[in-house]
């Protein structure tokens, strides 16, 4: 294999891996400087991360722009942000576009027909957003991912359009409260009636978490607990 071409599925595999490892990194690094009070070393980790995380949403799939906008967040650069988000909805947009199993081959054929698995991934292709252990991706969600440490589960998944809704609701928090509420209702309406093509019904459970999190941060305590409780109903 050494020396030999790769084949088309064997670039694919490696960019996968190579963003996962950016993404990681980024992460990490951001995570070992923040408050550590030395404001040189956290400027040079700032822009490490960030070029690792553009890098690896160069060469990525849609969905991998979700990390750039979670990142902006916890750095609280929150009007970039939601320009990623913004960018990230608008290359789902498509009715090209391949989100996990769903897919229209038409549409799709006729988007990134005849281009290399490599563009494909690029251009049409989106999944859902992996959160690893040990590694704060947004605080909010530390103890889910402390629960899935408990449980034996180095990965939670979430799905990327509940992800971008809830880290747009986080940012406008900071920006503009009406706003806010719209992006909490667009969330609302996606967990409550979904019907399987955003929301994986695996993934039903963290989805109704996160939506009980930002209404209990809007103190609707009451719609909070509804969610939470609907959370622990679904699977597993």
């Amino acid at each position: 294999m050494i020396g030999s071409p790769l084949t088309q599925y064997q670039v694919v595999m490696v960019q996968r891996l190579t963003v996962t490892i950016l993404q990681r990194t980024a992460f990490t690094l951001h995570n070992m400087y923040t408050n550590t009070g030395l404001n040189k070393q956290m400027y040079i980790a700032d822009r490490m991360s960030c070029y690792m995380l553009k890098l690896a949403a160069k060469f990525g799939c849609i969905s991998d722009m979700a990390y750039i906008a979670m990142y902006y967040y916890i750095t609280s650069r929150y009007r970039e942000a939601l320009s990623v988000i913004e960018l990230t909805k608008v290359k789902l947009a498509p009715p090209g576009l391949m989100y996990r199993r769903h897919v229209d081959p038409e549409r799709y054929i006729e988007a990134v027909g005849g281009r290399s698995w490599s563009a494909k991934m690029r251009q049409a292709v989106a999944f859902d957003t992996k959160f690893y252990k040990n590694i704060c991706f947004i605080n909010k969600l530390i103890p889910e991912q402390q629960s899935s440490l408990q449980n034996k589960r180095g990965v939670i998944f979430i799905p990327l359009f509940v992800v971008l809704h809830f880290v747009e609701f986080l940012c406008y928090r900071h920006i503009d409260t009406t706003l806010a509420q719209t992006a909490l209702e667009e969330l609302q309406i996606l967990v409550h009636y979904d019907q399987g093509l955003y929301v994986d019904h695996l993934l039903r459970d963290i989805s109704w978490e996160i939506l009980g999190i930002c209404q209990q941060m809007t103190g609707n305590l009451q719609a909070a607990l509804h969610s939470f409780q609907n959370s622990l109903t679904q699977y597993p």
